[in-house]
């Protein structure tokens, strides 16, 4: 039901008021004698959307409110590595390249021509912070917490593991705890309880008597 409200929410979308589909493979601009057309790639019709948004906002000055709002406060780990020029625009902060973009995906693409200043970066970050005591680093630069042992690209930067830290470690710790319980529950289950070394001679001997009882 909410793949079915999603897809028909992409078909009401507001770009199709100035585009065509032309058939299943390509979409064109409406708009005047522009004529432009697109490809349409086989299930990433976001990304259909997001080379039209793209489109009409570069070439004819046409954007939607709502978008630029969500452009601007989008808070992905990408924005670390690119500055937002302006809508659907950005600039490589390795490189300097500009690039005129609305699909995040396609920039995370061109960071893979950095992925060992990525790693640079991240690296030092990591011991300014003195993060290291809680994760272990494999060769693929994943981190894995040696509490719970989640798995997390380094890529995007430490904030993900100070998350994990900040937010996450009452999960780590009640699993623990539990674990803790467990053992101690087993560890006393495991002792066996004190009996009394009475036998049944000494409960039905008699008690001395005091001097006054024995007259």
């Amino acid at each position: 039901m909410d793949i079915m409200a999603s897809q028909e929410r992409l078909n009401k979308n507001w770009v199709w008021k100035y585009f065509l589909k032309l058939d299943n493979s390509f979409i064109k601009c409406n708009i005047y004698s522009c004529d432009q057309t697109y490809k349409i790639q086989y299930g990433k019709i976001k990304r259909t959307i997001a080379i039209a948004k793209r489109h009409l906002y570069h070439l004819h000055n046409i954007w939607n409110e709502e978008d630029r709002l969500k452009w601007e406060n989008d808070n992905d780990l990408i924005w670390r590595y690119f500055d937002k020029i302006g809508l659907y625009k950005v600039k490589c902060k390795f490189c300097g390249s500009f690039y005129c973009q609305a699909y995040i995906p396609c920039l995370r693409q061109h960071l893979q021509n950095h992925s060992q200043e990525m790693k640079d970066t991240v690296r030092k970050e990591i011991v300014d912070k003195s993060l290291l005591q809680y994760f272990e680093i494999d060769e693929e630069f994943n981190a894995h917490c040696k509490r719970c042992n989640l798995k997390i690209n380094l890529l995007y930067g430490k904030d993900v593991l100070r998350y994990h830290i900040c937010f996450k470690k009452y999960v780590c710790n009640s699993k623990y705890q539990l674990e803790d319980n467990n053992v101690n529950r087993m560890r006393q289950q495991s002792i066996p309880e004190k009996t009394g070394t009475s036998s049944h001679h000494d409960i039905n001997r008699q008690a001395p008597r005091n001097k006054n009882q024995q007259r």
